[in-house]
């Protein structure tokens, strides 16, 4: 939803959901520029948030929920789980609303790859906003229905807006205040969060957020219900990643995308499907296989792994939730395809240098 400015309207950019003792999960509505999960965990004296979405505005719009919603204490740490862009594009709301003295935390990889990809990847998106700008006002024009037309009246607006708010660039990054290479526990109130660094995964450094007492983990996009980005990760690394997490004595899970899950069901779809993914294309690129011949053999209907339990179904059901279009058919070829890409160019482009 969206106001008449063309900015979305605070109220429902999140859902607050109560997940264990202290601990909430705000979930991402829909949105045409992309707003990841939060994890929030009330201690004490402040409060801790995971992730900071897409852009200072959908920040400013969880705080202003988190006081309404959860807890008026204030944030005192805020975590980047990993570098992406729907992760830490607002981190710059938590200082303006709180104090400097709000630490922004991460690992030592994440910060490093934000110095150096954050705000070029950002003014890279930028650039190629007007172009999907000009495509929606084109369907707009063309639209009969009063329901399709209000509809990209609303994707404009959004778009228009996030173009004004995230120029220049450089002035949108902020960066963390405090890294860590494996391992950092925050002691308060007789609760101890663990931030832990289990492995290459999703990106160089993803990080979990594991508070033991509640047996609650908050996972990024290192591990989520639906299926992953690996345009910047690590498919050799990621299983072994995702074992380690597994060992972890947690029951609840606040994942950067999706729905919150409850036991590892999901987790061990999520490493199936990426080990299936991984060893599918590393045994192409030893045969000297085409990219076209390794999506035709790695299509959805075809994975061991979709066929795990009722996964299409749920898949479908999370996509909706998380992007308005169900995540089957053509979406999820699609989506599978786009997986297979990514594990080829890691094979043939990326493997060794980073």
């Amino acid at each position: 939803p969206q106001a008449a400015s063309g900015e979305q309207s605070a109220a429902n950019l999140f859902r607050i959901e109560r997940v264990s003792d202290g601990v909430y999960a705000a979930i991402a509505r829909p949105a045409p520029m992309l707003n990841c999960n939060a994890a929030v965990i009330v201690t004490a004296d402040h409060v801790l948030v995971v992730d900071t979405h897409s852009k200072p505005s959908a920040a400013s719009a969880l705080i202003n929920q988190i006081r309404r919603e959860v807890s008026d204490r204030p944030v005192r740490y805020v975590i980047n789980s990993h570098f992406h862009w729907d992760h830490a594009q607002g981190n710059l709301a938590y200082p303006k609303a709180f104090g400097e003295s709000t630490e922004v935390i991460s690992s030592t990889s994440t910060r490093e790859w934000m110095a150096r990809e954050g705000a070029s990847r950002l003014r890279q998106s930028l650039a190629a906003l007007p172009k999907r700008i000009a495509d929606l006002r084109t369907q707009l024009a063309a639209a009969k229905i009063d329901g399709e037309r209000a509809r990209l009246t609303e994707q404009i607006g959004q778009l228009e807006a996030y173009l004004k708010e995230m120029n220049p660039p450089e002035k949108q990054i902020t960066l963390p205040t405090i890294t860590f290479n494996e391992r950092l526990v925050i002691h308060r109130g007789g609760r101890e969060i663990h931030l832990i660094f289990l492995g290459r995964g999703h990106t160089a450094g993803d990080v979990v957020v594991y508070i033991p007492s509640e047996r609650t983990v908050a996972t990024g996009d290192l591990m989520h219900s639906l299926l992953p980005y690996m345009g910047d990760g690590y498919p050799e690394d990621w299983p072994r990643t995702l074992v380690a997490l597994e060992a972890l004595d947690f029951t609840h899970v606040v994942a950067g995308h999706g729905l919150v899950q409850q036991g590892k069901s999901i987790l061990a779809f999520f490493r199936a499907y990426i080990e299936e993914i991984n060893e599918g294309v590393a045994r192409g690129v030893e045969r000297g296989s085409t990219l076209e011949e390794m999506r035709r053999t790695l299509a959805p209907d075809g994975l061991r792994s979709l066929k795990m339990g009722d996964q299409m179904t749920r898949l479908a059901r999370e996509g909706q939730g998380f992007a308005g279009v169900p995540l089957a058919g053509a979406q999820l070829q699609g989506a599978v395809a786009a997986n297979v890409t990514d594990v080829y160019n890691y094979y043939t482009k990326r493997r060794g240098k980073s």
